[in-house]
């Protein structure tokens, strides 16, 4: 049984009947839409460029052909985990092992007006399908929100030719995954686009008129009027029926052990809404990526089916914004050694962190091929040439110490 049917719950699925699973696989979604990619949410589909079509995960026919139950807008309302059985509005059914792949949720700003139609978040195709018609008749769009939906949501619409702006309560773009080099370029980048930015700034209230949001309202006083408000603020993960069940929650998830299994050994939990072990960041956390969900729902898979499950691998992540091509291998943290591969001012740069002669991440734009180097560095703790690593004209793969050094 899999609750949630976007990446990971998909994925899972797949792999259960890859990997000799032949009981019954039941796959509940409770969007009424066959599983689609949610990354072109914010890029191609929002711009009109794909289709619905154009980003599903799998055909009809896949569930068919794989005897996947896939169970199309039937959310799932109780979890019984005693009983070992799920309610959903057509009855009850009993589950061996059970998979959640729940997701996340948009998180909503707790301020005046919020409400209003006008103010929309990006999470689900329904969304998207609410916002592209929006965004083209729009004039004006503020983006709530410097991470990365709201910056690819920015590059959208300015790319549109619409009046943007970015209102974002960090002192800078993408403070928590990006070191301040990566994030001071996207910044130049945006304006260089026609991006606004208000930094450090917090949202007072949306103003409305007739029903409809017309502006946003700063705590410092100021007032930009807006035809469409987007509000990319972060999410929350989906553990209610987790915590109905009794599982135990942590780090803002449901906490699970290194093959994806919950404090219940007869329930899994995989993607946004697992909270694991990561020893790349030494500490407990939640991934929100499609690599993070597809590793996990694997991981899950091998282990309901008997198989050996693979170490963690290293984390990586991507955005596309304008012809910007952002990739990130690692994961950021403080006291690194930090080395840049290239010219920023050539639009093709890669910055590196080390610890030691150890590279813990990397961080590309334009670079794809220092991306798959720098993930297999990381994995494998090869201890990098520092010279021929800060030299671009070096592949990244070769900058390495040989041991006949």
């Amino acid at each position: 049984m899999i609750i949630g049917a976007s990446h990971g719950g998909v994925q899972a699925a797949a792999s259960l009947r890859q990997g000799g699973w032949d009981g019954a696989v039941r796959l509940f979604s409770a969007e009424d839409a066959l599983p689609y990619h949610r990354p072109p949410l914010s890029k191609a589909f929002l711009a009109g460029e794909k289709t619905e079509d154009q980003i599903l995960l799998r055909g009809e026919a896949f569930y068919r052909d794989s005897d996947i139950d896939f169970r199309r807008g039937e959310p799932v309302l109780r979890l019984d985990a005693a009983q070992r059985t799920i309610e959903t509005g057509t009855g009850n059914y009993g589950y061996d092992k059970l998979i959640l792949a729940t997701g996340s949720r948009a998180r909503r700003l707790p301020v005046d007006g919020a409400n209003l139609a006008g103010i929309v978040t990006l999470r689900s195709l329904h969304d998207a399908r609410l916002i592209r018609p929006a965004l083209e008749k729009a004039g004006s769009v503020v983006i709530v929100g410097g991470g990365f939906i709201g910056l690819e949501i920015a590059s959208t619409a300015a790319k549109a030719g619409k009046t943007t702006t970015v209102v974002e309560a960090q002192d800078r773009l993408l403070a928590r995954a990006l070191p301040a080099a990566m994030s001071d370029f996207l910044r130049d980048y945006h304006r260089m686009k026609g991006v606004t930015f208000h930094f450090g700034a917090s949202v007072a209230a949306f103003e409305g008129e007739a029903g409809r949001a017309r502006a946003v309202t700063l705590a410092d006083g100021q007032r930009i009027a807006a035809d469409l408000i987007v509000v990319g603020v972060g999410g929350e993960a989906n553990i209610d029926l987790a915590s109905q069940a009794g599982l135990e929650i942590d780090a803002g998830g449901v906490r699970v052990d290194d093959k994806g299994r919950t404090s219940n050994a007869d329930i899994y939990a995989i993607g946004d809404v697992a909270a694991a072990h990561n020893p790349h960041a030494g500490a407990r956390l939640r991934l929100e990526s499609v690599q993070n969900a597809v590793d996990q729902a694997r991981m899950a898979a091998a282990d309901i089916c008997g198989a050996a499950t693979p170490a963690a691998p290293v984390p990586w992540f991507w955005t596309d914004q304008y012809d910007l091509k952002v990739q990130m291998a690692g994961l950021s943290r403080a006291g690194t050694t930090r080395l840049m591969r290239g010219d920023p001012d050539d639009g093709a740069f890669t910055l590196l962190e080390l610890d030691g002669d150890r590279l813990v991440a990397a961080h590309s734009i334009n670079r794809a091929a220092d991306h798959m180097a720098a993930r297999k560095l990381i994995a494998a703790g090869t201890p990098l040439a520092i010279d021929e690593a800060r030299d671009a004209t070096i592949a990244l793969a070769k900058a390495v110490v040989r041991a006949d050094a």
